[in-house]
Order: structure tokens, then C-alpha cells, then sequence
């Protein structure tokens, strides 16, 4: 009976947490909160990333230099979106027709570990306040997302392969030229989440012209716009990202969303998805830590008494 009980109580709890595990995201593009579209995957459109700070064939680690920091910068445009649980695309109409949603990174990492030709990469202990991209927001925010309303009458700034008049409106200063005119009423985009950095691990292999990197980084969501998004603070946005230095003729960016211009290395032509893991919600948290208190107490209740015969 006490196994039945214990079985009985493990499932319930396993059940509550199962219940708060991996959600899907639901989007409304209107701003009213109305969400029309749930998915649990999003996929982006080929696009940049930019590495400053990192030195080619450096040997890092034993008898070889220190750890070192370096910066990773990334830009993505949302082409389709998904949901496992039904399963089906589910992007939702109009998606760079008449609005896109655009992803922007900024982040340290540190070498700590690397040859000739491969290079690891983790976190370090903090960041820089210069890695902000959410200045409205307090604390050190590594990512944000926004929504572009583009038409009718404006063309996205963000096609595919980053060319010629792609460059991001978001944030101030040059980015900013020519954003908000006929047809974009929103100006740079609404800012519709941001996150900080709470994990990320990370490996390059250059063979000879062509490097090939696979990274993994985690979010933290600080910020959500509930009449865009639904999902709750404190959410895990996981990016997963894989690019090349093998940049073929036709990928020419000028410039990154922030004005960078990508001409150090390495300048990655990437791909990459994004999902979403939930952190259960505090009245979750209180029942399952009830729960496990209650098995706890109802296996001391049954517990045999320690009599003089048993001590030592």
C-alpha cells in the first residue's frame, strides 16, 4: 500500500510538472492580445552573424593563452512557424507580407578552448553593458524580438540573404535612416519580448577557406508584450544556430542591424530555429513542493520507531 501511495503521488507530480513542460507560443500581429497562431517552433530565414574579438588559430587552454572574450552578433527574420502538437505549419498569414518578426543578439562569449583549426566557446561570468539591445528594460538584455508592420505601400527591410536596403531600423543612429515613412507605421518595430543570456555553448572547425560552427544558446524572457505574445515571463527561448564561412557570391551584407559592418572573421551565413521551455508558474511550484512534502511526512509517519536495541 505504501508503494501504491508513493507510485500515486510520484505520477501526480510528474503529471502537474509534464502539464507545464515545452509550451507553444501564441502570436496575434494586431497588438489586441486576440492570438491566432500557437506554435512551439520558429524557423528563421537565411541570414548574418558576426563574431569581433576572435583571433584565427590561436591555441587556448594548457600551454597554450588564456581564455579570451569575444562578441557574437546575430540578426534573423521568422519565415515559418510550427506546432508538434498537431503537427502542422502554422504560420500565420500575412508573415513578410504585411509584417515580419525580426530577432536581434548581442553577446559575449569566451574562448575556452581552442587549436589551429577548432574553437569552443561558453559563457562568461557577466556581461558588458555595451551587449544591451533593450535599453528600456532594466539589467543586461541579450535579445530582443520585434514586430514590423510593412505594408501596405512599405517593402520588409529584412529579405532574405541580407542585401542591398535590408539593414534593420531598430535602435538609434544610422539604422534608423529612412525607417518610418509611407506605409511603416510603426517606425523601427515594436519591441514585442527581450531576455538575457543564461547558457550557451558553442563550437567552430575551419577546414582550409571553410569554417562550419553549431551553437546553442539559451534566454531567459524578461520582457513580453502580452498583446503580441503569449507566454509568460521567466520562459526559456532556446536558439539553435548553425553557420559557414563559406559565403557564397549571392549572400553580400552591407551592414548589421546595429550598423556593424561584417567585414571581420568570421562572418557567418547562418540558419537557425528557436523554441520555447517553460519554468512552471510559482502556484505550481507551491503544489508540487506541497506534494513532495506530503509524501516526505507520510513516509516518516510509517517509518518503524528506532527502539534501544537498533542504536549504536
Amino acid at each position: 500500500m505504501k508503494q501504491l501511495k508513493l507510485a500515486l503521488g510520484s505520477a501526480l507530480l510528474a503529471s502537474s510538472m509534464a502539464a507545464h513542460a515545452g509550451p507553444t507560443v501564441g502570436l496575434d500581429p494586431t497588438g489586441t492580445g486576440t492570438y491566432t497562431t500557437y506554435a512551439d517552433l520558429w524557423t528563421n530565414v537565411t541570414d548574418t552573424a558576426l563574431a569581433t574579438g576572435f583571433i584565427p588559430g590561436l591555441t587556448v587552454g594548457p600551454g597554450g593563452a588564456a581564455p579570451y572574450l569575444t562578441e557574437l552578433r546575430s540578426q534573423m527574420v521568422i519565415g515559418t512557424m510550427s506546432n508538434s502538437n498537431i503537427p502542422a505549419l502554422v504560420t500565420p498569414a500575412g508573415l513578410n507580407t504585411t509584417f515580419e518578426i525580426s530577432k536581434v543578439v548581442r553577446f559575449q562569449e569566451l574562448v575556452d578552448a581552442q587549436t589551429p583549426t577548432t574553437a569552443h566557446f561558453t559563457m562568461p561570468a557577466s556581461q558588458s553593458a555595451a551587449m544591451d539591445v533593450d535599453p528600456l528594460r532594466a539589467g543586461v538584455q541579450n535579445l530582443a524580438i520585434f514586430l514590423d508592420q510593412i505594408g501596405p505601400g512599405a517593402a520588409s527591410k529584412a529579405v532574405p540573404g541580407n542585401g542591398t536596403n535590408t539593414v534593420r531600423c531598430y535602435g538609434e543612429g544610422i539604422t534608423s535612416a529612412g525607417c518610418g515613412g509611407l506605409g511603416d507605421p510603426d517606425g523601427d518595430g515594436i519591441m514585442i519580448l527581450s531576455g538575457h543570456l543564461v547558457f550557451n555553448d558553442a563550437s567552430f572547425t575551419a577546414t582550409g577557406p571553410v569554417g562550419t560552427g553549431s551553437f546553442d544558446s539559451r534566454f531567459m524572457i524578461d520582457y513580453v508584450d502580452p498583446a503580441f505574445l503569449d507566454i509568460v515571463t521567466g520562459s526559456i527561448f532556446n536558439d539553435k544556430l548553425t553557420g559557414t564561412t563559406n559565403v557564397p557570391s549571392f549572400f553580400t551584407p552591407t551592414s548589421m542591424w546595429d550598423g556593424a559592418v561584417p567585414s571581420t572573421v568570421p562572418f557567418l551565413k547562418v540558419d537557425s530555429s528557436q523554441s520555447f521551455a517553460a519554468v512552471p508558474e510559482p502556484a505550481t511550484l507551491a503544489l508540487v513542493g506541497l506534494g513532495f512534502a506530503g509524501l516526505a511526512l507520510s513516509n516518516r509517519r510509517r517509518a518503524p520507531s528506532t527502539g534501544p536495541a537498533m542504536a549504536a
